[in-house]
């Protein structure tokens, strides 16, 4: 293995993991909003 190739693995897991962190904050604060649109609980 190259180490650019070895740099590149390393440094892409926490850009995934950045990703679906982003994706899951967006989808909770989009429930919450909605939520209190329709004047409901959020649970």
């Amino acid at each position: 293995m190259t180490t650019q190739f070895l740099t590149l693995y390393v440094l892409f897991w926490p850009l995934v993991a950045t990703c679906i962190l982003f994706t899951l904050c967006t989808a909770v604060y989009r429930d919450t909003q909605e939520a209190k649109a329709n004047g409901e609980d959020l649970v």
